[in-house]
């Protein structure tokens, strides 16, 4: 049991959630440093246990509501909770996020699974510590082919931890496949995006094939191809992606070759704005349009800028569109809200005189858990509309 202790004033209005922030604190016993397990007491009852770390205005963050060790063998039990979570919810699929950091109580841990390929993104120093029961928890769980660290990413900076990827075991294989829904990638796991691919879209990724049929699409920041492919597969005529990535796109070529849709998917190296106001002078109208951009928005302050973002995207997607047409429009902001991305499509559609209805909505996958108390496990947010 941890030995060391913060005690912290009664929160009123957050009192499940599992951050507690530095001006939260009142005093600490043991003098725990980063890293460091520690208990938690709040009106002098023990209401957990949590990594402390100074340098992070996340100072804890809790991983049990009892007094427990975080050690490896209660990392191999959650682990093994969270797998099993994922083949109940996704039954067939062999390849999704295994743990959803605070969703599946190991804050600040992200572990993929391709196969038996795994990486691994640590942003709390409390698992920095403990990467190598992680790794062990893994083997001993899976039949493990190798292990690559993703951790050259910018959430680490706040928490005082350096960046860094990389093979940290096994041996990888020259050309890792995936599936997904019964559709196959290639996947970059070792110089790809993030974490070499994007599980979170798995479910609008089957809507999107389920209205693609006879249809026109353009797919904008299309990746290595996922949304471009499924639509393919469901029947669309022509499908175009467009990516800045020039390695994204010819690695999404090849995933519309294994699939056998390659005669109907092109890809454009090209700026997304650029390309799509190009696309307006040249007066090329679309049936379909999926808009899957970046987070715009990282912070609360940044969210003035970044709606001023999605509604320039959104406007063109619009213009794009044909009399009748559908845009699946994205975020990935976590600050970006259900009503704020319906206002930046009404706003959008305002500018260039459309007028739309809301077919559906989608969110993240079951792999991405969203646990109540903590609202930033939400983040992905999809609206389907036609224009009318």
């Amino acid at each position: 049991m941890p030995a060391k202790s913060v005690y912290i004033r009664r929160r009123r209005n957050r009192s499940d959630h599992l951050w507690i922030f530095a001006n939260e604190i009142e005093y600490l016993e043991g003098n725990p440093r980063m890293g460091d397990l520690v208990k938690v007491y709040e009106d002098g009852k023990v209401i957990g246990c949590g990594m402390y770390n100074p340098k992070s205005l996340i100072t804890v963050r809790l991983y049990s509501r009892k007094d427990e060790e975080l050690d490896e063998a209660l990392i191999r039990e959650r682990i093994d909770a969270a797998y099993q979570l994922r083949k109940n919810k996704l039954p067939g699929e062999n390849d999704f996020r295994l743990v959803y950091s605070e969703s599946d109580w190991l804050p600040g841990l992200v572990i993929d699974k391709y196969g038996d390929h795994f990486t691994i993104q640590v942003y709390a120093a409390g698992f920095e510590n403990r990467m190598d029961m992680v790794v062990n928890a893994l083997i001993g769980l899976f039949d493990v082919t190798a292990i690559f660290e993703r951790n050259d990413f910018k959430l680490r900076e706040p928490e005082g931890l350096l960046r860094k990827e990389g093979l940290i075991y096994g041996t990888p294989s020259d050309s890792l496949t995936i599936s997904e829904n019964g559709v196959r990638f290639y996947v970059d796991i070792a110089g790809g995006q993030k974490t070499g691919y994007f599980f979170d879209h798995r479910l609008t990724r089957q809507k999107v094939r389920s209205l693609s049929k006879n249809r026109r699409v353009l797919d904008v920041f299309s990746y290595t191809g996922s949304f471009t492919i499924n639509a393919a597969l469901g029947g669309a005529v022509e499908v175009i992606g467009v990516d800045i990535s020039p390695a994204a796109c010819a690695l999404a070529k090849r995933n519309a070759q294994l699939n056998k849709v390659e005669d109907v998917c092109s890809f454009v190296v090209a700026d997304a704005f650029d390309f799509m106001q190009d696309l307006c002078r040249r007066g090329v109208h679309f049936d379909l349009i999926n808009l899957d951009p970046p987070s715009f928005i990282k912070s609360r302050k940044e969210k003035a800028s970044g709606i001023v973002g999605y509604i320039k995207l959104n406007k063109l997607a619009f213009k794009l569109l044909k009399p009748g047409g559908i845009l699946i429009s994205s975020s990935c902001s976590h600050y970006l809200f259900w009503q704020d991305l319906l206002d930046v499509l009404v706003k959008a559609a305002q500018e260039v005189d459309r007028t739309f209805t809301i077919l559906d909505r989608s969110t993240q996958g079951p792999d991405h858990p969203i646990l109540p108390q903590m609202p930033e496990s939400e983040y992905l947010r999809c609206l389907i509309v036609q224009v009318s």
